[in-house]
C-alpha cells in the first residue's frame, strides 16, 4: 500500500515540476532545465513504479497462499520424495502476446493504445502481438500411503522449464519435502523453492 502511495506521489511531484518549469524564465532558479529534466525523472519513475506494483487484492492473494503454505508445513503430513523416482510431464505450445500494453487498461499508455488501434485498422500489419514459445513442466509424485493402503497421486504446480533443464534441477536437488493436508488429502503443497533459489 505504501508502494502505491508513495508512486502517486511521486507521480504528482514530478507532474507539478515539469509544468512549472516548462516555461520557466525567471533568475532566481538557475538552470531550470534540470529541475524541469528531474520533474520528468521523477513523473516517468512514477509512473513505473506505479504500473509494477501489486494492487491490494493481489498482496491479499499472495499473503492467504503464504498463510495455506505454512500452515501446511506446520501441521501438515510431511512425506520425503524422492526427485528421481518421479515422472515429469511436459507441454510446450505457442501462443501470441501483445507487445505493448498491459493488463491493467488505466496503466497503458497511449502510444501502447495508438499501436493497438493502428494495428486493429490495418488488419495487423503493424504487428502489436508476438508468438512466444511456452514451455511447461510437471512433476508427479506417486506415494503408496501406509494407512490406507492405497497410491496417491501428487501433482507439483506447473513449472516454466522445459523437462531436460527441470531434469538438471532435480538430479542435482535429489529429494525435496511434500506437505499433506491431514484431513483432505487433495491439499498439499511441493517444496520447489529450490527452483527459484
Amino acid at each position: 500500500m505504501w508502494r502505491r502511495i508513495f508512486a502517486y506521489i511521486l507521480f504528482g511531484l514530478g507532474f507539478l515540476t515539469v509544468t512549472f518549469f516548462r516555461n520557466f524564465s525567471g533568475d532566481i532558479i538557475p538552470y531550470p532545465f534540470l529541475f524541469w529534466l528531474l520533474g520528468l525523472i521523477m513523473f516517468w519513475g512514477g509512473f513505473l513504479f506505479l504500473r509494477y506494483t501489486p494492487s491490494t487484492n493481489e498482496l491479499n492473494i499472495q499473503k492467504q497462499v503464504r498463510d495455506v503454505i505454512s500452515d501446511l508445513k506446520v501441521n501438515g503430513d510431511k512425506i520425503k520424495v524422492d526427485l528421481t523416482k518421479c515422472e515429469l510431464k511436459e507441454h510446450n505450445y505457442t501462443e501470441e502476446r501483445e507487445k505493448y500494453g498491459h493488463k491493467n487498461e488505466l496503466l497503458t499508455l497511449d502510444i501502447e493504445r495508438e499501436i493497438q488501434g493502428w494495428d486493429a485498422l490495418s488488419g495487423g500489419a503493424m504487428r502489436n502481438v508476438e508468438q512466444v514459445q511456452v514451455t511447461q513442466t510437471v512433476i508427479i509424485y506417486s506415494y503408496l500411503n501406509n494407512r490406507t493402503g492405497q497410491t496417491e497421486k501428487f501433482i507439483s504446480r506447473v513449472i516454466p522449464k522445459d523437462k531436460i533443464t527441470l531434469t538438471f534441477y532435480l538430479d542435482k536437488q535429489k529429494e525435496t519435502t511434500l506437505y499433506v493436508d491431514k484431513t483432505n488429502r487433495e491439499r498439499y503443497y511441493f517444496d520447489l523453492d529450490f527452483l527459484t533459489a
